[in-house]
């Protein structure tokens, strides 16, 4: 049997090489999914049932992940989100951000969403449309040093109030008076 020649090899040389080269980049691919996988976002639920806990987590983390997908990941790498029942400042807020650097330079943030606010208790809806804002709010932002950002949501006014102005009505302007230029006069 004869020797191949230097131009088989170089052939064979070139597609072992591709073959090496695909290899290589699929694991590259797999690599930075499961890097980008391990960097999840943390997110603290600060509630004492572990149920509602885990529910809310999950709720937020899909928000989050759906949040990502649409801006594209501008998101600082460091981001960390806390829920906690209140967000005291002068005044409630539903949520705020901070956005700082780190003594080697490296960026963070943290959104902090609130459960309650002036006595009146968010749903999921409203939790993730609060983060939404934040994350939209992270993403568009340029620029250093620390910032925070309020959400506030428009409060409904207490249940009394609601049914006073239900029950009091303006008068009839073309209801008869009884005393008036109106009022009918009897016949004897």
């Amino acid at each position: 049997m004869s020797r191949p020649k230097r131009s088989q090899w170089r052939r064979r040389d070139g597609r072992l090489c591709a073959a090496l080269s695909l290899l290589w980049q699929a694991l590259c691919r797999r690599w930075q999914g499961f890097c980008r996988r391990c960097r999840q976002v943390q997110i603290e639920v600060l509630v004492a049932d572990k149920t509602r806990r885990r529910s809310l987590e999950w709720e937020l983390r899909t928000g989050l992940r759906q949040m990502q997908r649409v801006l594209g990941a501008p998101l600082p790498a460091e981001l960390a989100v806390v829920v906690q029942q209140v967000i005291q400042t002068d005044h409630q807020l539903a949520g705020c951000y901070q956005v700082g650097k780190r003594p080697d330079g490296s960026r963070f943030a943290l959104v902090r969403l609130a459960l309650q606010v002036n006595d009146r208790r968010l749903d999921v809806n409203e939790l993730l449309a609060v983060l939404a804002d934040q994350c939209i709010g992270l993403a568009t932002q340029q620029g250093g040093g620390s910032v925070l950002v309020p959400v506030e949501l428009g409060v409904s006014p207490p249940d009394d109030v609601q049914r006073t102005r239900l029950t009091t009505f303006k008068p009839d302007p073309l209801a008869p008076h009884a005393n008036g230029a109106g009022a009918a006069q009897s016949i004897i």
